[in-house]
């Protein structure tokens, strides 16, 4: 059984955490999502371990907004 280990791609990565990949720079820059890349036009990539902390920490910051 192989695991993934790095998530590549906006459309993977934003799958995941359920957002739309056309906003990944937003994501990234404005929300801190934890998504790099090596250079300027190279593929995003993301550890899954990562992501599932961010959603954590988003869901963590805004629950308050709706109880």
């Amino acid at each position: 059984m192989q695991t993934e280990f790095c998530l590549k791609g906006a459309r993977e990565i934003c799958e995941a955490v359920g957002e739309n990949p056309r906003h990944m720079h937003e994501l990234v820059r404005e929300h801190g999502l934890p998504a790099w890349k090596r250079d300027t036009k190279g593929t995003w990539r993301a550890l899954p371990d990562d992501l599932r902390r961010w959603v954590r920490e988003q869901r963590d910051k805004h629950i308050g907004t709706y109880m």
